[in-house]
């Protein structure tokens, strides 16, 4: 089967960051040929990739290909919109270019919407089966910078018809939490679908030892981007007041994003700034770290998150301040404590609470079954390879 996967955002082997899709690559072309589509620029440090950087990514039967962007500097930008329309662009004169035949499957993230739209309008023509992975729900998401669209009904906010367009064009969909699923499957509810939570690279966990610090503070830990989603600043003032009132405890901040700079104001000694370093690493410090905490705010969309998903596989307790009815029931399979994003106070009574209740017990089958990529992407293969064989 020949099955191509267009994912704009994706990490390569040599890049810090783990992508669903790669992993997935990897696991169709065991069986399958596979084209893997992304940008030459790199979204999480706002760099470029090189041509070679594909060729190094390829091997045996999945091949790499890089479309290029323009590049961007603030994630919430004129440029970003310019970037993508570059690529887009770009990503619609290659699918011009194809002959019918030329793929059996398209699996694509979502977003964006753009190149969602220009596959469902040659499919007809090429003749392969589109399946749309929604890794976020846009225009929806926009409610992380302008709080006030969360009141507003997904269906009237701007772009909201090109989403339902898009979603529409699907033969299949998938997404990393049912919540996202959900809104897709109001535009097209009648295809095959699953839900697929990002997951964790249990084998790669594992290996990491745990970092020894030495002594016997409690340390709480924090993964990933630091942007507008997330509320961080509100962790470090409470980790600060649990300082000052005598809890012998610190506070780990692994990953950047454009708030790093503002929040480095909190920075001490037992408030520690890593920036974005290696998976192996991060997952080191957070097995030799006590608590994870998932500081996200009440008015954000995600739901089943990459960090989250992590903390899950290392079963660590979990400080939760993310409003989500999936993500509650998630939480039941370890000990957690919720409190109100932006208020110090509830922070300081979750916080208090969780170092009661941090020797709970955890559900640890039921985190592998939902959150061990080996396990749960067989779901997304059996799903391509049923459209395909149609």
């Amino acid at each position: 089967m020949k099955i191509t996967i267009v994912a704009p955002y994706c990490s390569l082997p040599s890049e810090p960051h783990f992508n669903r899709f790669w992993h997935l690559a990897e696991l169709l072309s065991q069986s399958h040929d596979v084209l893997l589509i992304t940008s030459n620029f790199k979204h999480y440090d706002k760099s470029f990739r090189r041509p070679e950087d594909a060729e190094a990514a390829s091997q045996g039967r999945l091949k790499v290909m890089l479309l290029n962007e323009s590049g961007y500097r603030k994630n919430v930008s004129l440029d970003r919109v310019k970037s993508h329309h570059v690529f887009v662009k770009e990503f619609g004169q290659w699918l011009e270019r194809r002959q019918p035949g030329s793929q059996d499957v398209v699996f694509s993230a979502y977003p964006l919407i753009a190149t969602n739209i220009l596959l469902g309008k040659h499919k007809a023509r090429l003749g392969y089966k589109l399946i749309i992975d929604v890794q976020d729900v846009w225009p929806e998401s926009f409610s992380s910078v302008m709080p006030f669209l969360k009141k507003i009904p997904h269906n009237l906010l701007p772009f909201a018809s090109r989403a339902n367009q898009a979603y529409r064009y699907a033969d299949g969909l998938v997404a990393v939490s049912q919540t996202y699923l959900d809104r897709a499957k109001e535009a097209n509810p009648n295809v095959p679908s699953e839900v697929v939570y990002i997951g964790a690279d249990f084998p790669k966990l594992d290996a990491a030892p745990a970092k020894d610090f030495g002594n016997d503070k409690t340390r709480f830990f924090y993964l990933g981007t630091l942007s507008y989603s997330y509320d961080v600043e509100t962790v470090c003032k409470g980790v600060r007041q649990l300082l000052d009132a005598g809890e012998n405890v610190e506070l780990h901040i692994m990953g950047g994003g454009p708030e790093l700079e503002k929040l480095k104001q909190y920075a001490n000694d037992a408030i520690k700034f890593y920036g974005y370093i290696p998976y192996s690493e991060m997952m080191s410090v957070a097995k030799g770290c006590d608590i994870a905490v998932n500081p996200i705010h009440s008015y954000a969309m995600q739901s089943i998150t990459n960090k989250l998903s992590d903390y899950m596989a290392l079963q660590k307790p979990i400080l939760n301040s993310q409003v989500n009815d999936e993500v509650a029931e998630v939480l039941t399979l370890l000990p957690h404590a919720d409190y109100t994003s932006g208020n110090v106070g509830s922070f300081l009574r979750a916080a208090k609470e969780i170092l009661r209740r941090k020797d709970d017990p955890v559900q640890s089958e039921e985190i592998i079954r939902r959150f061990k990529r080996d396990v749960a992407y067989q779901k997304i293969v059996a799903l391509i390879e049923k459209l395909g064989a149609k």
